[in-house]
């Protein structure tokens, strides 16, 4: 029961997904189609020119219509007896087809004077009949028997003329059509049954015949059970020769068995002994004295046996061994004991001899008797069966024939009764016609129903936004970017801790260059700081992190840097590692690019104490301490997944609250993946205006499939005329050139962007927090 509720409440949540997902790809949809409202309006306005001037130079067409009423009328009984004649739906489609056929147009346009084709006009005369159809439209509404006409002309008069002149033409049409030669259908049909009569008679004539010649069919019942019986019957002799079979194949064993064991000189008595006929056991029972008598003799002797016995135990208790009863009772058992081992031996060697003498000729002549029945017995169920086969394949053939004829005789009979019935039909109603009746004469209409003003104006307005909107649709499809918080979060799974804007390039050395230093109270450090809380209140954690991006130029060094000031700043003690050895943007923004450094310490000999001490620096930052890249190694990949690199984090645990680790890029290295294994967390720079969407989802994929804590993302390089987006218009001064590695990319952002920014960072901060509030105390 809790399993099902769980998953009511599985696939209640999974619609509830689906559906913000929906309503959230839709609103995006529309934020997106605001921003390029332009497009939209300049598809409206391209639409509207076009459908002005479609209005001002289309022709003008004219329509007229007409009505016209159709019954079946006759003297015919079927008129009045038909259960078709009170449902009009039968036959009014054929009316209408016929209204619109070649004919009927034919004679219309012949009854039409010239004056009012003026559709025809430069169209060749075989071309006359598919324009007035073209024109012309027939329709009929249901469970009527009313034709509407409707035909459109540039002339109003000559619309109605047209109708006018297919009307009488139709009427004239129909009545030619059901008047007619009902005399010669039913002289054609007469001949027709009579041939049916004559075959009828011939089928009947052969099917009396065949039955005469097999009288079994006629008095054994229906034509099945007779074949039925006739199958029983070799089912039944099948069964009796396979057993005749048996019998003779036994009889001429016995029968080879005894005569060669006369010849050899062997015993036969055993053969009789083992044979399954009664009659030889019991020659050989009285021949030779055998049977109860035997029988009660030697169990006699057996009970006597057992009587001494149980007297020389009770002598062995009265007088002991050396008592001479003792020996005497000894001595009969011994005696009886004996005759008891004889008897059997003395049987068989009478029983032997007297098989050599007579038995075993009465044994041969029984057995070649035997055998002699056997064979005459199987010889007569042979013929037996092969009579029954003959005559069973004739009778099949006999049924077969005269079924086929039975069924060719069923279905002249069929045959006949439908031509008697349609020459009925054909008399009754000789006299039956259409009438036709206009209900409706053709109209002359004033006003032209193509082109319409209404209408005109509708479409295009339609068809503008339609287009517009598809190639909004285009665009954002082809764009292929991150446009919203909420689109990113949906995507990713993960949470947005921060959204930071352009930052301004700051001039000067080291820590002078970080905006969180620099200008501890300007608005863009709010941003840095909104981040740190957001991961002082994580759930998990985050003394060790991660900072890395998704490609070069997304920002990742000035969200390290800064997010470092941020923590020294709150007062704890800060490492940052510079992790980058390949193009370190850490160490050349602080002026710290030397020998001194990581790579130098990953591959010092020395402790790790002493080795740390002469590669940790220290800075202007109150409890800030970078250690920077050094050297750049020939394999940075392998120094960050050595040992000492994991026991250079253990120790910086046990020395500093908060320790950042700057890595590059996810897609362009196996760095972060090395690294991200061995930190809490791991925080991803996005850049909406540069990273494509399948980029990102690739970066975090990967992240998650090592086995990384993605802690959340850090929407960096916001502008401020996103429009409830993120933005557009920026430029690609990023690059991972590391000359002050993206600390270029910094513009000032405005004071708008900021504060939406924050107060969206907010909002879902808190959602998050609560939420992880509530598994906690689960």
């Amino acid at each position: 029961m809790v399993m099902q509720e769980r998953n009511v409440l599985a696939m209640h949540g999974g619609s509830q997904v689906g559906a913000a997902s929906t309503l959230h790809s839709v609103f995006r949809f529309l934020r997106t189609v605001r921003h390029r409202s332009g497009i939209l309006l300049a598809s409206l306005v391209i639409a509207g020119i076009c459908g002005a001037a479609y209005y001002v130079t289309a022709e003008r067409r004219y329509e007229s219509n007409a009505s016209l009423y159709v019954v079946r009328v006759g003297s015919g009984v079927t008129d009045e007896n038909s259960n078709d004649n009170g449902n009009p739906n039968n036959e009014m489609p054929t009316f209408q087809r016929l209204m619109s056929s070649e004919e009927v147009i034919r004679r219309a346009l012949s009854r039409l004077p010239k004056k009012f084709r003026v559709d025809l006009e430069g169209i060749p005369e075989g071309g006359w009949v598919k324009q007035v159809k073209d024109n012309l439209s027939v329709t009929s509404a249901y469970s009527t028997n009313v034709l509407d006409l409707n035909y459109k002309s540039r002339d109003p008069k000559a619309a109605a003329a047209v109708l006018t002149a297919l009307l009488a033409a139709y009427e004239q049409y129909m009545n030619e059509t059901y008047q007619g030669s009902s005399e010669d259908n039913i002289r054609t049909l007469e001949g027709k049954l009579a041939q049916y009569l004559n075959d009828l008679n011939e089928k009947t004539k052969q099917r009396l015949k065949l039955k005469e010649s097999n009288p079994d069919i006629v008095d054994g019942g229906t034509e099945g059970s007779v074949l039925i019986i006739a199958l029983e019957q070799i089912k039944h002799l099948t069964t009796e020769l396979a057993v005749a079979r048996e019998e003779s194949s036994k009889a001429r064993s016995m029968a080879m068995a005894i005569q060669l064991a006369i010849q050899n000189g062997e015993d036969v008595v055993q053969f009789a002994m083992q044979s399954n006929d009664s009659f030889g056991r019991q020659l050989i029972e009285q021949s030779v004295g055998l049977g109860s008598q035997d029988t009660i003799l030697v169990s006699r002797l057996s009970q006597e046996i057992l009587d001494l016995q149980a007297k020389l135990q009770d002598a062995y208790l009265k007088y002991g061994e050396q008592n001479p009863i003792i020996g005497n009772l000894k001595s009969q058992i011994e005696i009886k004991e004996r005759h008891l081992r004889e008897m059997p031996l003395a049987q068989q060697n009478r029983l032997a001899q007297l098989g050599r003498e007579q038995l075993a000729p009465k044994l041969l002549q029984m057995a070649q008797q035997r055998l002699q029945f056997s064979e005459q017995q199987e010889r007569d169920l042979l013929r037996q069966l092969a009579e029954e086969q003959s005559r069973a394949q004739l009778l099949s053939q006999s049924l077969t024939q005269l079924q086929d004829l039975s069924r060719e005789i069923d279905l002249l009979y069929k045959q006949r009764d439908s031509l008697t019935e349609r020459m009925s039909n054909i008399d009754l109603n000789k006299n039956t016609f259409i009438r036709t009746s206009v209900s409706s004469k053709p109209s002359i209409s004033a006003r032209p129903v193509s082109p319409r003003l209404a209408v005109t104006g509708i479409l295009s307005v339609v068809l503008g936004s339609a287009v517009g909107l598809a190639i909004i649709w285009i665009l954002d499809i082809m764009d292929d970017r991150f446009r919203t918080p909420e689109e990113l979060k949906l995507q990713l799974d993960t949470q947005v801790l921060s959204m930071i804007g352009r930052i301004q390039e700051l001039e000067g050395d080291g820590f002078d260059a970080v905006m969180s230093h620099a200008k501890p109270h300007s608005r863009e450090v709010e941003a840095f700081r909104a981040l740190r809380t957001s991961i002082e209140f994580s759930a998990q954690d985050t003394n060790r992190l991660l900072i890395t991006s998704t490609e070069p130029g997304d920002g990742k060094t000035t969200v390290s840097s800064n997010l470092a000031v941020a923590f020294a700043q709150s007062g704890k003690k800060t490492l940052i590692i510079d992790a980058d050895m390949r193009r370190p943007g850490l160490s050349t923004l602080l002026g710290m690019r030397d020998e001194s450094g990581l790579s130098r310490l990953l591959r010092s000999t020395d402790d790790l104490e002493t080795a740390i001490s002469r590669n940790l620096r220290t800075t202007n930052v109150t409890g800030l301490d970078v250690i920077s890249c050094g050297a750049r190694p020939v394999n940075p990949a392998e120094l960050l997944s050595s040992e000492r690199f994991a026991n250079l984090l253990s120790w910086a645990e046990t020395k500093y609250s908060q320790i950042i680790v700057d890595a590059p890029p996810v897609l362009a290295v196996s760095d972060p993946a090395i690294v991200g294994r061995l930190v809490d967390g791991v925080v991803l720079v996005v850049r909406p205006d540069k990273d494509r969407r399948r980029m990102v989802i690739r970066a975090v994929e990967s992240l998650r499939t090592i086995g990384c804590s993605l802690l959340g993302v850090v929407v960096n390089h916001l502008s401020g005329n996103d429009e409830g987006g993120y933005g557009y218009g920026y430029g690609y001064g990023y690059g991972y050139g590391y000359g002050h590695d993206d600390h270029h990319e910094h513009q000032e952002s405005t004071e708008a962007d900021v504060a939406k920014g924050l107060s969206a960072l907010a909002g879902e901060f808190d959602d998050t927090h609560k939420s992880k509030s509530r598994r906690k105390a689960a």
